[in-house]
């Protein structure tokens, strides 16, 4: 892996609260330091999707024969979203993977009837006016029938997605964080960026919690969780979704706080205290939901203090391995892969198929890039949702399709993960994997597969 793209995994990981931690997400309420067990129970898909349900109701189905974009058996579309900020890549492959995925479609010879026309990807740079530009253009210029993908992280165009009746699949955006006011978006990754995707409610995924205790060989009910978090709706939100998780799963949830600085506010000058806080807490094992600078400030503070249990770090970062001092905080420190995709570390045969569609097109993005991933999750959830439409195509049926609560996205193994909708909206994937870092060998070791594991803990929120 070149060094370019791991810049651009620390930054992408960096700027993004959601996935640094184990895939999780809640209310917005912030948790607090003296939590009992609660025993709740683990539900698999379908009882998470009744409890969706029952708090959100269901999604009506949409009117109208919509077909901009679509000429004969041709069908148009576009992407846009934030590949680079103040000229750094933010998301590598983001502009491509899409259309890897798609191309690969025309070649076997289209869907449902159906070929398309990718006109390409507009990058926003992370500012919300150019991503409404870009929308507004891909949408009246180009006239694309849907956004594949739709990743901007200051996106804020879903009022006018939903009055030009745009499907979207991507994540990212806070436009992604509805449900019946915009039946349009499609998220691959539920809404794991989101603070409070079920009113009054805690929602966990157990798998990456799960892959730890299987690869350990531990009891949950020996496991002492202490969850630190930052200020902010979405560290809150992971906080509360771990706990919930660690909970459900029988640990022992001995702290879970978000007393640290936000990303914007200004940062500690020691971090000894909240590890003090940590340690005193009698935990075991260590997760945080916040930044990569402030993860590696509380890890350092806790291998400061001698701290001998066990840690997560977020994403995998291999980049982390190149500076001898981050590397020793991050030595035998756990990292976890869940929401947003595989990476070839964990399913390297898996990944021929994606090197392969990018070959096809001539694009020398990286395969196991995120955004490379993003793109051509995005795309094949598309593919797979315009399969089952019954007759001509419109934009109201693809969205009905997904709405109606039978649709099943069948996962690429090792790459994307299997998901149901509309509760894929809310709720993320359940694929985990689990690796860990070795400072001495420079690697990030793999420990298990990308596959499905665990389930959801939904609990009232405190």
């Amino acid at each position: 892996m070149n060094h370019r793209l791991l810049r651009s995994r620390a930054l992408m990981a960096t700027m993004f609260v959601a996935i640094l931690a184990v895939s999780a997400c809640g209310s917005s309420d912030s948790g607090d330091s003296s939590r009992s067990p609660k025993q709740s129970t683990i539900l698999d898909a379908d009882q998470a999707k009744a409890e969706v349900n029952e708090v959100l109701g269901a999604i009506p189905a949409v009117s109208g024969e919509t077909t901009r974009g679509i000429e004969g058996r041709v069908i148009t579309i576009g992407g846009t979203g934030s590949a680079t900020r103040g000229g750094q890549d933010t998301l590598p492959g983001l502009d491509v993977g899409a259309k890897a995925r798609i191309e690969r479609a025309n070649r076997e010879g289209g869907v449902n009837g159906y070929t398309f026309n990718y006109v390409g990807f507009e990058d926003d740079h992370a500012t919300p006016n150019e991503s409404l530009q870009a929308v507004q253009s891909l949408v009246k210029s180009d006239k694309v029938f849907a956004l594949v993908p739709y990743a901007a992280l200051a996106g804020s165009s879903s009022d006018y997605l939903l009055k030009e009746k745009v499907p979207s699949f991507g994540w990212l955006t806070q436009d992604f964080c509805t449900w019946d006011k915009n039946p349009y978006m499609f998220s691959t990754t539920g809404q794991t960026n989101c603070a409070n995707p079920l009113p009054g409610k805690a929602v966990g995924v157990t798998g990456p919690l799960q892959s730890y205790i299987d690869e350990t060989g531990k009891k949950p009910a020996d496991v002492k969780l202490a969850v630190y978090g930052a200020n902010d709706p979405s560290s809150k939100a992971g906080l509360n979704g771990l706990a919930a998780a660690g909970e459900a799963l029988g640990m022992d949830v001995v702290y879970a706080q978000t007393d640290l600085p936000s990303a914007v506010e200004p940062q500690l000058s020691d971090y000894t205290p909240i590890a003090q806080k940590l340690v005193s807490s009698g935990a075991n094992l260590i997760v945080g939901t916040t930044v990569v600078p402030t993860t590696l400030a509380v890890l350092g503070a806790l291998k400061g203090l001698g701290y001998q249990g066990d840690s997560f770090a977020g994403i995998p970062i291999e980049a982390l391995l190149q500076s001898p001092q981050t590397a020793a905080i991050v030595d035998g420190v756990y990292a976890g892969v869940g929401a947003t995709g595989g990476i070839p570390l964990l399913a390297p045969e898996e990944f021929n198929q994606v090197q392969d569609d990018l070959d096809a097109i001539g694009s020398d993005a990286p395969a196991e890039g995120i955004g490379t991933v993003t793109g051509y999750w995005a795309a094949d959830l598309f593919l797979q949702a315009l399969a089952a439409v019954d007759g001509p195509v419109t934009a109201e049926k693809v969205t009905n399709v997904l709405n109606d609560g039978s649709f099943q996205y069948t996962g690429i193994e090792g790459v994307t993960c299997s998901n149901t909708y509309p509760v894929g909206r809310v709720l993320p994937s359940l694929c985990a994997g689990l690796l860990k870092y070795d400072a001495a060998g420079k690697t990030l070791d793999a420990l298990t597969e990308y596959k499905a594991l665990g389930g959801y803990a939904i609990v009232d929120a405190k």
